[in-house]
């Protein structure tokens, strides 16, 4: 004797917004601001000063929305990414850590970085930063 095993469904819940499409809040068809709001939402979620990304020569390729002038931080991100310097980084007399992983794309290395911020927010937002790069730019 088999024992009959009737399929379970379980419907969705509700979400409370009543909608069921995309977390995303801001979305756009360009590249660039596309990539611009994905960085600038992981700075505001981690807590961060800015994240940006970087070609292998050091010039920026995107960054978040911040009032920090990031080319000079651009410029040593890839030196940074190779384990070739480490960074010491102040800002208004605070020390800033910075995190730096490197990014395969279309055969060219890139550099996404992550300005301030407690470790794990950077981490973390380090993380979703090099996803949203890989899924903008590829």
């Amino acid at each position: 004797m088999t024992p009959e095993n009737p399929r379970f469904r379980v419907r969705p819940l509700p979400r409370p917004d009543g909608v069921h499409g995309d977390r995303r809040k801001r979305r756009s068809a360009s590249a660039a601001l596309a990539i611009e709001l994905a960085l600038t939402s992981a700075a505001f979620r981690g807590g961060l000063e800015a994240v940006l990304v970087v070609d292998d020569d050091g010039l920026l390729v995107a960054r978040s929305r911040c009032p920090i002038d990031l080319s000079m931080l651009a410029a040593v991100t890839p030196i940074v990414g190779r384990g070739q310097a480490v960074p010491r980084i102040k800002r208004e007399g605070r020390p800033l850590d910075l995190s730096v992983e490197p990014i395969e794309l279309g055969g060219e290395r890139f550099y996404v970085a992550a300005l301030g911020g407690g470790y794990s927010d950077r981490r973390r937002e380090l993380a979703g930063s090099i996803a949203a790069t890989q899924r903008i730019l590829a």
